[in-house]
This record gives structure tokens, sequence and C-alpha cells, in this order.
């Protein structure tokens, strides 16, 4: 975050600078105690604009908004009445700073004067003092503005980071409620939602049901869309037309396609300026008899509703902010404008601070919308009201002692409760206001905004529009906005198309009654079957009401044999001497081939001698007896829809309804379907078995296409939730029904590189799909076919589907029914089908008569088992409720419905190997799923499995399979996998679809956690680029056993050797003229302290620790430094004796007297010693890993911190100079006395030693740069030792003849006589 807010310093002082545009502070800028920041676009930007170079748009140049002049002007006023009131903010004046904010991109150098402090944006900081803090607090205390949504989220980062407020007047996006991203904001103006609600209220109050939605193409109206959308789902209202408005649109397109939907509502969601451009276009386009709503934003214009012209386009009614009249502010701008504020004076402060607005009258100002009046004021004043609440302020002041910070005004602000112009200002923990309403206006014929009604919000909602105000363009009546009119008594509704709001209306009709002995069976309980023998593929149109005649509709031999199944099973049961002995059960089957028109059908099997018993307490047994239904339990309906609508009706009596092929998840709610059992596994496991297909196979980039119904649209949600947060991608997705355009699904899947079709519906959906995939010459595809039509026996026999490419399915397991084949074959040599005279009831007949056996039983063999176990299980359940034994069953039981449920939920038996048993919620707790492929026989192939129970089994041959592309498997992917070390960046929506980045040196990609990232190494690791994992760095550092290190030390034994062995010397000669010349007792001084300073040199080896790392610098800065101020005494001393003790006499005397040279000694040890012990207490060097230098290793240093080191280090440095200009002074003097030359020497050699490491330490860091910094320090001591103290022992043991009073005395006397001369 540092890093973030600095560079954005850097940023804003770069704008700052190539800002060229000129401001007069006057009205833009005042000046006090606590500073308000202001944001209008008094100014707007329509078009793009373009710069060769970064700089700041000059907002002046740009289009000007008088109603956006007027809220900046509004601002103005409410602060000065703010600092002219006695009660608000006492003796404290408020100021403010306000910016033309005339673009979303190139005004953000506005922003930064707002957000830094002394020109510069302060990164975040634990200030050391109080007054620390002062200093870095900003002086904007809370920001009003900006005025759009897109301005507001843009901006709003920049504001948020610091919790500085930011008021919005204008932006209402839903977005900006959402206090995790935008945690200071808050707003004076109602949020889009509320908006939303209102208009909605609207369409309803009028019945417009028909509408086009038209909005803005920013935030604002895109946001506005969205909520539309969510708010009228699940309503009688629809979405006719929508379309998104930028400066591109072209405007005849929209009208014509509003018109050719016979649209008449229009609703534009959109600012002042798109809503001009919408009007103006309808205008000269004749557009004409329509209503149109508008939104705050435009609905109070003033130049619009006086166009001319704007009559003929129908009537328009608005949803706007109430028109509050603001006291004082006429006055205000009548005064304000007798001044000049706005010209253009010279070199500003800032741009953006100028409005080209002289020429202005107060009038015109006055006269423009007032739109957002009332939330600019009652924003100013909420913060006034906040900083009141944080300075404490009383009656008569407020404290002066209490550093005010925006996020303390941030916390009053949310707590604000106050009355304003009869208004309780207060918001809610979003942000947004918990007061106010909404007024509903109505634009008449003198071009005036015309208050109709209003909403309000607060403390209830409440809702009311006088209509009889309302001028409509039809002359009186309100204007219908219907796609069809409503149906009349006795019809019913068929939706035309894919909105619920365009339908055809059908007389319902009568029934006929048939009866066929096929369908019917006697027996002591009876059975209901549901079976779609027949199938309604497209509405059925009736004049009056009336059962469908299912018989005229298209047969389906497969339901035909379900049918049949199920009479084979009761036979077969009855034929049982195990179970139910002596009972005999019967059944009662109708051709439920309609989901609206079938529910005669039902009726039927609820009711008692014809009639429908409400319920009741009977009076006797024999009354409870002549009440009870004989049908004991429904074996169906197959489709879910079909179940979804039959079941509330069996569902209230508990009667069993035992479906063999509704699979829907909905169907497990028991809450909701207390009596339904299945014998066919619910979606939810064949959705299971797909995504196991697509995962087994790494097919990850999928269409789903599934029927229009509810089994379909369950697929389709529960594949959606079984592919979240895994690799599967749902690259495409289409509902299918009979309107759908075959070639335009293709198109959109070919251009999406799919090659995996998901293809979830019934047969005849897929029979449509397939057939049309086969003439439009699909290819090279995997299709995958649910349990519906998996095992269809007549398309994969169709001349072309083998060009379609591979289809694989998931089947129910086909089971051999033993005896069903010779059940059909008997059956069918009698006559069952033929419609004989009257009937007892309709939909019971088949026209099957033509069939053969052998047809029968070669259609789809698919839900056999789920049919003859669902017939088992209700036998098995009233079994048990009828406590049958091995001979005979207890015929004294009363047995109802509810009591065979009972029994069914407890089922456990044996059926063909299988057992039979329920979960809770009436799914099965068996079985398994095949898995199979059609093979270019034409033959559904089994090549896989997958089980339930006991436990899940899934297992593919993959040899099996003969691939379109001729034997690998195929791919579906959006992009390939990234090659090793490459992580994937999205591109688009899908996360399937992605660009390979090679992960930089450093990072490495965990493909299997986070794919995605590349993640930053450990600071104790490493890694080249495209790594996926890191490796350790190994660890380097000098230890004392390294060759050099021991040489280094050896060196130091030696210096040290020297140093003892010269002090003996020294000692031996101390009276000599040569040890005194020297500097006698100081060279003793000299010598220890070298001797202490080549401690050092030991701490530059061996692992670094904190001790290590202070003894490394310590002793040589402390003991160093006593060295150097030897030095410097010693050649100020020789200056002195030969040059200051003839021209200054008694400054030498002085010196002598008080021993000057130690004093000085003195004061540097001190001062050096109280300067380390500083920087050490602050920040001690401590060890420091090096991590850059080489990317593969760790080399083990010492950190010293710059600011901490730099006092000793001045010093020295401060004692080397000082040495060397006295040296050099003395450097006339006599050849064998002259010690400043040797000095100057020494001094040369240390210089030019510490500037070769210098260079070294900035070309190389790694390991010896240890080794190198001790052999500087060693070479600082030699220097001293050899160059100064070697001579002088070269004199005293082979020149004894030089270290004799007389020699040195005719030296001293041969320089005073030069000099004198």
């Amino acid at each position: 975050m540092k890093h973030f807010l600095v560079s954005l310093c850097l940023l804003g002082t770069f704008l700052h600078a190539l800002a060229q545009c000129t401001v007069p502070a006057s009205a833009f800028q005042l000046e006090g105690d606590y500073l308000l920041g202001g944001l209008f676009d008094i100014h707007y930007v329509s078009d793009s604009v373009y710069h060769d170079r970064p700089e700041a748009i000059d907002c002046s140049s740009q289009t000007f908004l008088l109603t956006n002049y007027r809220k900046f002007q509004l601002m103005r006023f409410s602060v000065e009445e703010i600092n002219n009131s006695t009660n608000l903010l006492p003796n404290v004046s408020l100021g403010y700073e306000i910016f033309d904010h005339c673009s979303d991109m190139y005004t953000f150098p506005n922003v930064f004067p707002l957000i830094s402090v002394d020109g510069l944006i302060q990164p975040w900081d634990e200030p050391h003092d109080h007054q620390a803090h002062k200093i870095n607090v900003s002086s904007v205390m809370a920001v009003v503005g900006p005025m759009s949504s897109t301005q507001t989220l843009t901006l709003a980062p920049l504001f948020m980071v610091d919790f500085i407020p930011m008021v919005s007047y204008g932006a209402s996006s839903s977005v900006l409620s959402m206090k995790q991203n935008f945690p200071s904001f808050v707003r004076t103006v109602h949020p889009n939602k509320e908006a939303i609600e209102v208009i909605f209220n609207i369409l309803q109050h009028f019945n417009w049901r028909w509408v086009a939605f038209l909005n803005s193409d920013n935030d604002y109206g895109i946001d506005g869309q969205d909520l539309f959308i969510k708010r009228i789902k699940d309503t009688e209202i629809c979405l006719a037309y929508t379309k998104t408005l930028n400066q591109y649109t072209e405007y005849s397109h929209v009208f014509k396609q509003i018109e050719a939907q016979n649209i008449t509502t229009i609703i534009v969601f959109a600012p002042k300026m798109f809503a001009e451009v919408l009007i103006e276009s309808a205008i000269r386009l004749n557009v004409s008899k329509k209503v149109w709503i508008a939104v705050e934003a435009w609905s109070l214009n003033k130049i619009l509703s006086k166009k001319k012209g704007i009559k003929n386009i129908g009537t328009v009614i608005g949803v706007s902010q109430p028109v509050l009249e603001i006291p004082g502010f006429s006055d205000f701008v009548h005064s304000s404008k007798s001044q000049t504020h706005c010209e253009n004076a010279g070199q500003q402060e800032f741009c953006n601070q100028i409005c080209n607005c002289s020429s202005l009258s107060a009038e015109e100002i006055l006269a423009v919308d007032p739109s957002y009046s009332f939330p600019v004021y009652s924003a100013v004043y909420a913060i006034a009201h906040a900083l009141h609440n944080a300075l404490q302020c009383g009656v008569d002041k407020c404290n002066g002692n209490i550093p005010v910070s925006p996020q303390m005004v941030l916390a009053e602000l949310k707590k604000s409760n106050f009355t304003l112009l009869n208004q309780s200002i207060w918001f809610d923990e979003y942000g947004d206001p918990n007061y106010g309403s909404y007024s509903i206006v109505f634009w008449n014929h003198e071009g005036d905004a015309e208050k109709i009604g209003f909403y309000h919000f607060y403390p209830w909602v409440r809702f009311s529009i006088n209509n009889t105000k309302i001028h409509w363009f039809t002359k009186g009546e309100v204007p219908t906005s219907l796609c069809s009119a409503e149906c009349p008594v006795g019809h019913a509704k068929k939706q035309d198309g894919i909105h619920k709001c365009c339908f055809d209306c059908e007389m319902c009709s009568t029934g006929t009654y048939v009866n066929s002995t096929e369908f019917q069976l006697k027996g002591d309980y009876s059975l209901g079957g549901l079976f779609d023998i027949h199938y309604v593929s497209d509405s059925v149109y009736h004049d009056r009401p009336e059962a469908i005649d299912c018989s005229s509709q298209p047969f389906y031999l497969t339901s035909y044999r379900k049918f049949q199944l199920m009479r084979f099973s009761v036979e077969e049961i009855n034929n049982s001497t195990n179970l139910l002995p002596n009972v005999s059960l019967g059944y009662e089957i109708f051709d439920h081939c309609s989901d609206v028109h079938s529910f005669p059908n039902v009726l039927k099997f609820i009711s008692v001698n014809g009639l429908i018993q409400p319920w009741g307490e009977p009076q006797d047994q024999q009354a409870q007896k002549s009440i009870v239904s004989k049908v004991m339990a429904v074996v169906g309906a197959f489709t879910s829809s079909q179940t979804l609508t039959l079941a509330p009706l069996l569902m209230s009596d508990f009667i069993p309804l035992v479906s063999y092929g509704a699979s829907s998840s909905v169907l497990s709610m028991k809450q909701n379907f207390p009596s339904f059992v299945r014998t066919v596994h619910p979606n939810k496991e064949a959705i299971d078995v797909i995504f196991n297909i697509l995962q087994h196979f790494n097919w990850r980039w999928v269409a789903f296409l599934n029927s229009d119904n509810n089994y379909g649209i369950d697929g389709q949600d529960l594949f959606i939730k079984r592919i979240k947060d895994t690799e599967i991608c749902l690259a495409y997705t289409k509902t299918l029904n009979q309107y759908t355009e075959y070639s335009h699904v293709f198109k959109q899947i070919e251009a999406q590189n799919i090659t995996t079709i998901i293809v979830f519906a019934p047969k005849l959906f897929a029979e449509a799909l397939i057939e049309s995939a086969i003439r439009l010459n699909v290819s090279k595809k995997v299709w995958i076919a649910d349990e519906g039509w998996s095992l269809n026996k007549v398309l994969p026999k169709k001349k072309g589907i083998k060009n379609i490419g591979t289809v694989i399915g998931v089947s129910q397991p086909v089971l051999e029914i033993p005896g069903f084949s010779d059940f059909v074959h008997s059956s069918k040599s009698q006559t069952h089908c033929e419609n004989a005279g009257q009937q007892e009831f309709c939909n019971q007949i088949c026209n099957c008569s033509s069939l053969s056996a052998e047809e029968i039983l070669a259609a789809d063999p698919s839900f056999s088992f789920p049919i003859y176990s669902a017939v088992y299980a209700i036998a098995h359940a009233l079994h048990n409720a009828l406590q049958c034994g091995m001979n005979n069953c207890n015929g004294n039981i009363t047995v109802y419905p509810q009591m065979v449920l009972a029994e069914l939920k407890k089922s456990n038996f044996t059926l063909l190997n299988q057992r039979i048993q329920f979960d809770v919620n009436g799914d099965p707790n068996y079985g398994s799923y095949s898995i199979v492929f059609w093979n270019h026989e034409g033959d559904a192939e089994n090549i896989g499995f997958y089980d339930f129970y006991p436990w899940v089994r899934f297992s593919i041959n993959n040899t099996d399979i003969q691939w379109f592309t001729k034997g690998e498997v195929p791919t579906s992917l959006c992009s390939a996998e990234c090659p090793v070390g490459h992580a994937k960046k999205e591109d688009g929506i899908h996360k399937c679809c992605f660009d390979c980045e090679m992960c930089s040196a450093g990072t490495y990609v965990n493909s299997t956690e986070d794919p995605s990232t590349c993640i930053a190494c450990k600071e104790t690791e490493w890694s080249t680029d495209g790594s996926t994992s890191c490796n350790l760095r190994v660890v380097e550092y000098i230890p004392f056993t390294h060759r050099g290190a021991i040489l280094i030390m050896a060196g130091v034994l030696v210096l040290v050797c020297l140093t003892l062995a010269i002090s003996a010397l020294f000692a031996i000669n101390y009276n000599t003229p040569v040890v005194r010349s020297a500097g006698g007792p100081m060279c003793f001084l000299i010598l220890g302290c070298l001797s202490l300073c080549s401690l050092s040199v030991f701490f530059y080896f061996g692992k670094p620790t904190i001790s290590f790392c202070i003894l490394r610098f310590l002793p040589f800065l402390l003991f160093y430094t006593v060295c150097l101020a030897c030095f410097v005494v010693r050649s100020f001393q020789i200056v002195c004796i030969f040059k200051m003790a003839a021209k200054f006499p008694k400054l030498h005397s002085w010196w002598v007297k008080y021993h000057g040279q130690w004093l000085v000694i003195t004061v540097a040890f001190a001062t050096q010693a109280l300067l380390l012990l500083i920087g050490y207490i602050c920040a001690p060097p401590k060890p420091y890993n090096e991590t850059i230098w080489l990317p593969d290793r760790i080399i083990l240093g010492c950190d010293i911190n710059p600011i901490a080191s730099s006092g000793p280090g001045v010093l020295l440095v401060f004692l080397c100079s000082l040495c060397f200009i006295f040296s050099y002074m003395g450097k006339d003097l006599p050849k064998n006395y002259n010690e400043a030359k040797a000095i100057t020497f020494c001094l040369l050699l240390l210089i030019f030693t510490w500037i070769i490491f210098a260079t070294v330490y900035l070309l190389y860091q790694g390991k010896y740069i240890a080794t190198l910094n001790a052999l500087a320090v060693l070479f600082s001591l030699y220097s001293f030792l050899l160059w100064y103290f070697l001579p002088k022992c070269y004199i005293i043991i082979l020149q004894p003849h030089k270290n004799t009073q007389e020699y040195f005395q005719g030296l001293i006397q041969s320089y005073t006589k030069t000099i004198s001369q």
C-alpha cells in the first residue's frame, strides 16, 4: 500500500506539473479552518479527447452544463450559510476547494489536491508525536460529489484508502452500497433500486406489461437495467425490448424495433444528455403515441419539455427528486453574480477551476432544472453536522484542541440525525439515505413538469398517482401496453413465443369417453397408471372446454411398450402365490398425452363413485369404507412436467404417486410432495455421471442443450451447480423448444470451437436436434446423451448419423424382464385397442392394433425396470398393509392410500437381483447407470458403468469406443494446457479460456492448487524462468576455517606482534628525539588503538549474529577515531611548533599549558562513543540475508542503518580531512623532522584503500565482500603501522646517529634561519 500511495503521489505531482490551464480562485476556493472538497461537472466531455502526452484536460473548453453550475453555486451557498450560522460550528469557519470534474479519465489531477498534504500524498505512517500527526492530516475533511456513478466508481478508491468521506449527491449505482468496497462512501440521493421500485409501481398502476427499457452505456444505466430485469422477474411485466444507448446508437433502428413489437411504454433510464439526444431523435423521426417514463436525471428538464414537437411523441411521466425551495439561495445567486468571480486572473493554483460564466445572469441560473438541489444542500449540511459533533461543539464554541481527521468525520457522518427543511437526515448501514421520497411528474401542455403523485419511503411506503391530472395522447383513456389482450372467461392462455405476455386464447373443450379392456382391469385393489402413449407436440386449440383426444395425436411406441410392461407386471403379481395371495390387483390406465388437457384422467383416480369427496369425519365404518378410493397408488407420470402438474391433486389425499421417469430434483422436496416416490434416479445423479465422463476424457469446454420443460431446465441448473469451482466450463447453453432455430444453435457452437455437446432432453427434442445436425452437416462432435434418448432405436440407424461425430450415452441398465416377451406376443393375439361404442372415460384408446409384438419388443427398452419395480413396490407395500401371510391376506383391514404410502417408504425386497429400497426423499437407494456408445452398426454398445450402491464405482473401457478422430480421444478445450512453468491468465469470462504466461525467475506456478498465479518464492528459495517449484537457496558466508579468513587473521596477529615489538622498542628509546618527535606517549596510545581496532577483523568471519554485527564495526570505528584524533593533534603540533610558535606565541603557550592535544583526543573519543551509542540504540546492526545479487544463494551479512551510522562515519571523515589539511601545511618542514609527510602518505593510502573497497562493493555483493571489508580494515591499520612507525624503527635501529639531540637541533636551527630570511 505504501508503494501504491507513493506512486500515486508521484503521478499527481507529474500531472500537476503538466497542467497548463489557468484558474480563478475566488469562486472555486474559500479559505477556512476546515476544508471541504467539491467535484461538479460544470463542463462535460461529450467525446473522447486524445493527447500525445500526459496532460490534464482543460474543462473550460468543453460543453457547458448550466444545471451543474447551479449545483456548484448551491454548494458555495451552503458553506456560506453555515459560516454565517451561530448554532452550527460556532467560531469555526468552513472553506472549500471545488473542481470542475468534466471527465471520468482526464481529471484525476483535481482529486490529488484533495488527498494531498502540502502538495504531496503522504504514505501511511505512525507519527512519533502529536505535532507530526497534525501535519500528516489532510486539510480536506470530506468531499461533496461527484455527480455520476461512473465518476464516483472511478475516483472512490483514492478516497477510501484514507477513509475520507465521499458524500455524493447524484451517484445512485447500487454497487456503491457495498461497504466492503466503499467504506467511506455516503450519498444523499436514493440508490437506483428505489427508483426502479417507483417505476415498477407506475407500470403496475397503469397495467403496462409490455415495455421497452432504454439505458445509457455507463454504470448508472447498466445498473438500472440489471435492477429492472431482476425486479420484473416472476411478475406479469415483460421486457419486450432493451437497448443500451451510446454516441453511436442508430435511433431510427431503435424506434423501428419498438414499433415492430407494438410497444407503447418506453422507460428511459439515462442521464440528461443521453435523454436529450433520444427525445430529439424521436421528434425528428416522428415517433408518436408512446408513454415515456423519465428517471430523476431528466424528468425536470426545462429544455426538452418545451421543445417544438414534444407533444407529438406522446405522454411523458417522470420520477423526480421533490423540488424543495432552498431559502436564501436566490439572494445568494443575485449577490454572487453582482461580483466578478469567473474571470481568468493570471496564474492560478490548480487547473479546472474556471467556468467562463461571467455572462450568465442570476435569472438564467435560477431558471434551470432544480434536480438534485436538496441532495447537494443536505450533503454539505451532513458534513457540517458531523464536523460539529467531532469537534464537540457547544452553543458558543468548539473544542479547538481536538485534531480532527477525516475518519472521525466519517464516523459522525454515519450517525447523522438532524432536521433540514423539515426533513430528518440520517443514513442506513450502507450509507444510503433513510429519508426522502420521489415525486411523480407529468409534462403538461405548457411544457412544465406538473406533480401528479408521490412515492414515500419513510416511515412506511406510500404510493399515489392522480390519474385525472394526466393529459394522455389518447385524449382520455389510459394507453394500453400489452403484447396480448386478456383472454375471455373460460379460455386458457397458450404462450406464443418466449414471453409470458404473448399468448393466444383457447376455449377449454369437453371430453369424450372411451372404454378399452386393455386400459382397465378389475381387481380387489386398483392401481392408476399414466403413460404418454400419444404426445401433444403442438398446441391444440378448441372453441369450447373439452378434454383432449389423445388418440388423434402422434403415437409414441416406446411409451406403449412401458404401458404394456405395467399390464404385464400386474398380471404377473396376480399369478403369484407368494405376493398378495387371494388378492387381485386391478388397474385403470390413461393415455396422459398432455400436461394441461389431461386433468380428467387424474380426477378419476381421486373420485369415489364419480364424485370427489371433501375431507370429513365419517359416522360409521360402513360410511368410511364407502368414501375410500379403490386406487391405492398411481404409477406415473413419465415426465417431470406432467408429475409436477398432477402431484398436488394426489398429495392432498396422500395417494402414493410412484413415478418411473420423473427425475426433476424438485420432486425430492418432501414438504411439497409427501406421497411422491420414484424408481428412477433423480437428475442430480445423472448429472454426476455426465460430469465424471467429462472429467474422464478431460473435456472442459462444453455446450449444454436442454429441453424447455422441468426436466431439461432442472438438468441445466444442476449441471451449472455441479461444474462450479471445477475446471469444466459451460461455453454455451440453449433451451430447446419447437421454435428453436437449430442452424443458429450450431453456428454458435461452431463459432466457439466446442467439440462436446451434452443433450439433456427427452426423445422428441433429441430427435429433432440430431436430425437437424445431420441435415446441416454438423460434424466432428462428441454428443453426450442422457437416459431419455441414449437407447433410442431409430436415431443410431439414421442415414448420415456417422458424420455428426461420436455419441456416448448415459442409460438405465437394460435388464431383461422374464416373461415379458411371451406376454406381449400373447397380448397382441387379442384385440384390445378398438373404439367400441360408448366408452366409460376418455383417453383409453391407442389405435395400435396393427402393431406386431416384434415392433413393441424392439422399441427403446429404457425405463423398463423402473416401471416393473414401481408396480412391485406398490404390491409389496399393499402386501404388508394387508398383513399377508403365505396363503392369504387379512380381508378385515380397511386399507387407505396413506397406509400403502407408509409401507412403500419402508420397502425392502429383492427384484431381479436388485435390493429395492427408498431413501427419506422417496428416491431409489439402489441401481446404477450404464454408459453406452453408438457403434457403427447402429447399436448402443455398453462401454462402462456407474454404480451408486453400496458405493460409487465408475469405469469406462476407452478401447471399445470408435472415435470420429480414428483413434485418439477428441479434445474439447477452449485453450490448450499451458506448458510446464506457465501460469494461466484468463482471457474473457471463462476460466477455461486463457493465455499462457511463463513465470519469471523467483516465482513458480502450482498447477494443482492455483494454476493462474505465479507465486513468489520464499526469501530462502529461488527458481528459474518457467518453474513449478522453488529450490532452497545455498546459504553462504566466510567461515573461520576459510583460507582467506585464516590469512587475514594471521595478518592481524602479525599486526599485533609488530605493535608490541614497536611499543617495546619505543619504550626502550623513550627519551630519544625520534620517539619524542613521533609523539612520545601518544605513540603508545596509537599503537594500542591499532591493536584494538584489529579486533573488528575477527568478526567478519563466521555466521553473522547481532553481537557479531555490532563487534564487526564498533571496535574499528571507536578506536580508529582515537588514532585519527592523535594524528590530527600530531599534525597540528608540528605546524604549531614550526609556524605558530613564531607567529602566535601566546596561543602556543596556552596549548602547552592546558595539554590541548589530550583534550582534543578525549573529546573525539567521547563524541564517537556517544554517536555509536545513539546509533546502536536506535538501529543496531543486525544479520541480513542478501538475496538479490545471486538468485540461487543467500549471502549472510550485516545490515547497517545508513542514518544511524552516518554520525560516526561523518566524524571519521572530518578527522581524516583535518589531519590531511594540517599535515599538508607542514609539507616544507625539515626533511628528517617532517612527520607531516609520513602522515599525509598514510592518509592517502587510507583513502585509496576505501575508494577501492567502495568501488568493489558497488559492483559485487557476493559472499567475499565480508573478506574484502576485513582486508580494507586491515590495510587501514597497516597503513599507519608500516608507513608511520616503521621508518622510526629503522632510524632507531639502523641509523642511531640521526637519533641524537644535536642532530635534531641542527635541523631546527637550519629551518629557523631559512624561514626568518
